[in-house]
């Protein structure tokens, strides 16, 4: 999809062992955050059963975990893709901006941006620059680049400077520590947390070990008590 070649990524979709080629779900997505991904995939390659799939599953998802603020995010973020729906991109946006997730969040402020281009130049530019700043301070350069081409499509030139992502603390925590993070704190075992995101206890261990140093702790009693007072 890189590459500019979705109809190659919509094969990689596909199972060939299931009868009728049906998609690999659930094996993917393997994050909630995928579902918008799969539905950029489905509709550059005009594939309507992975479109209808991409939006049922993110339906469903976010009926059945409604205090989840990303899920509703990535929800609204795909109907809006699907549905070329500039309110829903709205709504992804600004439950983005409420969640830890701060690359989805920049994905969606470039989608919003994208499709106000025609209706509202200005905020289609003003909103694509807050999306080049996040890529930026988060080090995605590639998209980064992609949406430098956007605004030079619209006659600007933007050059963001930035120290760089921060280091510690909740800013400098990625949404899969937040994740660990959020589960341990409720009392979860290593292996419970890994079997609960599908990852492997030592990937658990890993992004445990991140958070404690970024967050300057040592046990799992005062990540407990951080994480009420940082809404983990």
């Amino acid at each position: 999809m890189a590459r500019d070649e979705p109809d190659v990524a919509r094969e990689r979709l596909r199972s060939a062992t299931e009868p009728g080629g049906r998609p690999i779900l659930p094996r993917f997505p393997l994050d909630v955050g995928d579902e918008v991904l799969l539905a950029r995939i489905a509709l550059a390659a005009e594939d309507d059963e992975l479109v209808d799939l991409a939006v049922s599953k993110s339906r469903q998802r976010a009926a059945s975990n409604p205090e989840a603020v990303s899920v509703a995010a990535v929800a609204a973020h795909v109907r809006g893709l699907v549905e070329r729906d500039v309110e829903s991109l709205q709504l992804a946006v600004d439950l983005f901006e409420r969640s830890p997730r701060r690359l989805e969040h920049a994905s969606a402020l470039e989608d919003l941006g994208t499709a106000r281009v025609d209706g509202d130049r200005d905020a289609a530019v003003e909103t694509l620059s807050r999306a080049l700043k996040t890529y930026t301070e988060i080090g995605a350069e590639w998209d980064a680049r992609r949406v430098r081409r956007r605004l030079r499509d619209l006659g600007l030139r933007r050059r963001i400077v930035t120290t760089g992502p921060p280091t510690e603390g909740k800013a400098a925590l990625t949404a899969s520590e937040v994740a660990v993070a959020r589960l341990v704190a409720e009392g979860l075992t290593n292996r419970e947390v890994a079997e609960r995101l599908f990852v492997s206890p030592h990937t658990v261990n890993s992004h445990l070990r991140h958070v404690f140093e970024k967050l300057g702790i040592t046990s799992r009693v005062e990540l407990a008590r951080l994480s009420a007072e940082l809404d983990l």
